[in-house]
């Protein structure tokens, strides 16, 4: 079930079963008006934000989109590319978009014409997304960060409340198994008896809290079905023939509140 309430899989976006799924389904500029009565019909986005995304899905559709782009795929390949960034930015002001992502936008512009390098020589979201993973590289990133006036790169790494400790221990070569990035970190988490060198570094940086860490010991890193990541449990209990296993399991173990 998705936040809002929708059950999965959804008829009317090409039986999309779970969030990924439906992102892919209206990321084909084929789908996008019909993904757009869905998400206003269901309170996914209001009137003002829908006329919105209609314009926007008309000018993509006559091939007017930043750099000629005519689906969201196209545009957003484009616009990953920094160099294209002004063209991408001017072109969502325009189309009357008042969203954090263009807020960023605008600010990044603003550093690179006043002469701001990008990490590690980073060109693209991708790229820059790629060489911020690495923990050897989180101060620099967290330092364009600041320099930049933007969040994102560190904060989708490490929650600033925990940023400093988690420097402090990555340059001591402390992390689970000496991991250098996110995605070592959770492969090395989720295989191996690692669960609890995993957890104790949680909670020494901050990431989990005492009483929760206990509640995951007494699991023993498993959830419904044997999962044993967020992915994992997100792609199981999307499932509709998992729904009632994954509720009574959270209400069990104090995971959601009993009134969610």
């Amino acid at each position: 079930i998705a936040a809002s309430g929708i059950v999965f899989p959804i008829p009317e976006l090409g039986n999309c079963r779970d969030k990924n799924e439906c992102r892919a389904y209206c990321s084909d500029s084929g789908h996008m008006q019909v993904c757009i009565e869905f998400a206003e019909k269901h309170g996914l986005m209001n009137r003002e934000e829908a006329g919105h995304a209609r314009r926007f899905s008309g000018r993509l559709s006559s091939g007017e989109g930043p750099g000629g782009c005519s689906g969201p795929r196209d545009c957003e390949a484009f616009c990953s590319n920094i160099e294209n960034i002004e063209s991408c930015v001017r072109f969502a002001e325009e189309q009357g978009f008042a969203t954090p992502h263009l807020e960023e936008g605008k600010k990044l512009l603003t550093y690179i014409e006043g002469g701001g390098k990008l990490p590690g020589g980073c060109d693209s979201k991708e790229s820059c997304e790629r060489y911020c993973s690495d923990f050897r590289h989180t101060e620099e990133c967290s330092e364009f960060a600041r320099r930049a006036g933007i969040t994102q790169v560190r904060e989708e790494v490490i929650p600033p409340g925990q940023f400093q400790k988690f420097l402090e221990l990555v340059k001591r070569g402390e992390t689970p198994g000496g991991c250098k990035s996110k995605d070592e970190c959770e492969a090395y988490c989720r295989t191996g008896d690692h669960f609890e060198e995993c957890l104790a570094f949680g909670e020494k940086v901050g990431f989990v809290e005492r009483e929760h860490a206990e509640r995951l010991r007494k699991l023993g890193g498993k959830g419904p079905g044997g999962c044993d990541s967020p992915r994992s449990c997100e792609a199981y209990c999307n499932e509709p023939t998992h729904h009632e296993e994954c509720f009574q399991f959270a209400e069990e173990h104090s995971l959601i509140p009993q009134e969610e």
